[in-house]
């Protein structure tokens, strides 16, 4: 198994690097992501879309980078971030880092995780 490394872009929104897209595609045979390193963002807003084959999507940070543990939704009283169907959701943390996991890989899975962080106090240019 290899962790898939995300596309990461900076130039979407008003181009002052305010606003990152970070785009994971994760497969059964390949379930987690590579973590990014976002703690000047507040902001984190999830996408994900798939043929999901059973599989699980866990949203995880971690601020020493060994240990991960699962994001939580916004307005949701400490709700874990998992998915098990197409959908969205903000997460509350700020932590070090941040990365997708299929902590139940599935059968045939193919999950692509997309994230906007935007910073609180946007940078100008």
């Amino acid at each position: 198994m290899a962790s898939i490394t995300p596309t990461i872009s900076n130039t979407i929104g008003q181009s002052d690097r305010s606003v990152v897209l970070v785009t994971w595609v994760l497969t059964s045979a390949n379930p987690d992501g590579l973590p990014i390193e976002l703690p000047e963002f507040s902001r984190f807003t999830w996408q994900y879309e798939a043929t999901w084959g059973a599989a699980t999507l866990t949203l995880q940070g971690s601020n020493s980078g060994a240990g991960y543990f699962p994001l939580t939704k916004v307005n949701t009283a400490g709700t874990a971030a998992t998915a098990t169907a197409d959908g969205g959701t903000a997460t509350n943390e700020i932590s070090r880092y941040v990365r997708p996991n299929l902590t139940t890989p599935g059968a045939g899975a193919t999950v692509t995780v997309t994230l906007v962080a935007t910073r609180a106090t946007p940078v100008r240019t």
